[in-house]
């Protein structure tokens, strides 16, 4: 196996390769152990023009950071629509369709939403739980007053760009890292200190970088990461996380 490039953009080229020659493997026919789901099988990324990126930009009042526009230029999203089975250990059963990583010239119903829905969500949080952070100052006892704060303050926060499901870039060209950060209303995880930290977080299963270990412990087998990608990875660490203006 290559070492990942430490070049951004030969990083994005080694993660194409790396995926469709992946994906190029039929599980129905393949040696490899780690055999990819039959539904992506022969998949291919579908990159953005330029243009088509300026448009995009354009149309939803966006600007994407340098390093989400050349993701966009070189990979972007899929051929064809990612399968979630309900049961996710099996690819029987009950499933929903949804793209892969957002499709920004077709998936106008999910991209709207998802501009405000941080706002939205946490809006309603405040209103009718009252949720608070202590470093918002005292908390006002009405809604209406929250909400005046809150707005003042969402206002000046930076913006968030989404990228994939409820995953969204904190786009401030200010800082020197720019994280990506999952987001469920007020509740926000931490998914990776740069886009590059952020991909293989999303995509690691789809790398074939995966082999099969017996826990004795658990006496089961389980999936591990090969040794010369384990210092690939940035591990979460809530100790070190910077301090984000949002």
């Amino acid at each position: 196996m290559e070492p990942i490039p430490v070049n951004y953009t030969d990083f994005l080229h080694w993660l194409k390769d790396q995926t469709e020659n992946y994906w190029s493997q039929d599980p129905r026919t393949s040696l490899n152990e780690d055999k990819c789901p039959q539904w992506i099988h022969g998949a291919k990324w579908t990159g953005m023009t330029d243009e088509q990126i300026d448009l995009v930009q354009e149309r939803y009042a966006i600007i994407f950071t340098p390093e989400h526009r050349e993701f966009l230029r070189i990979l972007h999203t899929i051929d064809r629509k990612a399968k979630v089975f309900e049961d996710y250990d099996s690819e029987e059963g009950p499933y929903y369709e949804c793209s892969f990583f957002r499709n920004w010239l077709e998936d106008d119903e999910d991209i709207k939403p998802r501009l405000n829905n941080v706002y939205d969500a946490i809006s309603e949080d405040i209103k009718r739980n009252k949720f608070w952070l202590n470093s918002w100052g005292m908390r006002p006892e009405t809604a209406e007053e929250r909400m005046e704060i809150f707005n003042e303050l969402y206002a000046t926060a930076p913006k968030l760009v989404p990228v994939c499901g409820h995953r969204y870039q904190v786009a401030d060209m200010s800082l020197e890292k720019r994280p990506v950060l999952s987001i469920l209303g007020a509740d926000i995880v931490y998914y990776g200190s740069d886009f590059r930290y952020y991909l293989l977080q999303e995509i690691s299963d789809h790398l074939n970088i995966y082999h099969r270990v017996y826990d004795e412990e658990d006496q089961a087998w389980c999936w591990t990461v090969n040794d010369e990608y384990k210092d690939c990875f940035e591990y979460y660490d809530k100790t070190r996380l910077p301090d984000m203006p949002f």
